[in-house]
């Protein structure tokens, strides 16, 4: 039952957009140098000027198994720039010596999580503890805590989204690989279901 529970939690809670997967034309090393290049802001890059729109910055780190993405953005009503809410995660594997395989996954950080409960929770004891009745006070409190995990929610979903299309874009001066198509001994067998299938359909469709 833990053990449900623990990935449910890690799966819908603390990763917050589904796994998205890249094929990419190119080695390991040059993917990353790829990326690391399009971090930067240049007027050599002039296309992928629109990702660095509201005073955008990307923090690159390589990790053992590909990379790990950050980015903030400037906050329009006060001077700095906003927290980081989400990072990307990025494992590289090489499928050939010509094919990168790149799996994309964004978590929440753990001080953007945390974050979550300190105001609803500090507010929840005064609310809890005044001279409000307990029900009512219990249920301002729950009402709290759900509309600040929707707004860390967006801000760390929004913040992911547009770290993926960062990857993508600065990964589409790269030539894109492409699956492999069926074999023929493939074809073949699915002909051969579709057959048997069918018979088999033909011949319960009146019982």
């Amino acid at each position: 039952m833990f053990d449900r529970l623990r990935a449910w939690f890690v799966s819908h809670v603390w990763y917050i957009q589904p796994e998205r997967v890249l094929l990419v034309k190119a080695t390991p090393d040059q993917c990353m140098h790829t990326l690391a290049r399009a971090a930067r802001p240049s007027t050599e890059r002039l296309h992928l000027r629109n990702l660095f729109s509201d005073g955008r910055r990307y923090y690159l780190k390589p990790t053992d198994t590909g990379f790990q993405l950050n980015s903030t953005s400037r906050i329009p009503w006060r001077r700095g720039r906003g927290r980081i809410a989400s990072v990307l995660l990025g494992n590289c594997s090489e499928i050939d010596a010509r094919v990168t395989r790149i799996d994309l996954r964004a978590r929440m950080t753990f001080t953007h999580f945390a974050d979550v409960f300190l105001l609803p929770g500090w507010m929840g004891l005064l609310l809890i503890s005044g001279p409000l009745p307990l029900p009512l006070g219990v249920g301002l409190s729950v009402v709290l805590l759900a509309l600040s995990w929707i707004w860390h929610w967006y801000a760390a979903v929004l913040q992911a989204t547009e770290m993926t299309y960062f990857v993508q874009v600065a990964l589409d001066d790269l030539p894109a690989a492409t699956i492999p198509e069926l074999r023929s001994s493939d074809n073949v067998i699915h002909a051969e279901f579709q057959q048997q299938w069918q018979k088999f359909y033909e011949q319960h469709k009146d019982s």
